[in-house]
């Protein structure tokens, strides 16, 4: 996942430690690599295996950054989202979800495969992402909980809204 520390002002990509540059844009290049849209979805490892106060909303603000080294084919916009893809001859709807739910447990629990671990999350300023995210280690699993299920109604949705052959 991204260095750093959640909470920052969403969309907005604070990479101070060049780690877009090293870790995507200059391995990710050449021949059949420059061009095409790399969908993404966040997964623990941008949630730092067990620290939701990790530097996840980066991955989704570089998504929306004009500012170098982006290129613009990273594509995380959101926690979930959808995509349709138009190949040559049919098109898909590409469904993303965060199923980072199954990680996000009570704050003691498992404290090195939990999201919501009280022993990860610093306390000292507060373990909170702010407005886009849980806002305590208490609140942790409640709020992975409400956007799993917000996730599941969303993709019933669109799954049967679907007008792409795959």
């Amino acid at each position: 996942g991204a260095r750093g520390r959640g909470g920052a002002p969403p969309a907005s990509c604070n990479d101070v430690s060049g780690q877009w540059r090293w870790v995507y844009e200059s391995i990710y290049q050449g021949v059949g690599l420059d061009l095409p849209q790399w969908l993404g979805v966040l997964g623990n490892h941008d949630f730092g295996g067990y620290m939701f106060t990790s530097g996840w909303d980066q991955a989704i603000a570089y998504t929306w950054t004009m500012a170098a080294p982006s290129t613009g084919r990273w594509l995380t916009p959101a926690l979930y989202y959808s995509a349709k893809v138009r190949y040559s001859d049919f098109s898909v709807d590409y469904f993303f979800v965060d199923t980072n739910v199954f990680d996000a447990y009570e704050s003691h629990a498992d404290p090195n495969h939990n999201l919501c671990s009280l022993l990860h999350n610093v306390q000292d300023d507060g373990a909170t992402c702010g407005v886009q995210g849980p806002v305590s280690v208490e609140e942790c699993p409640r709020w992975f909980k409400r956007l799993w299920d917000a996730e599941l109604a969303w993709l019933e949705h669109g799954l049967n809204e679907s007008q792409a052959e795959w």
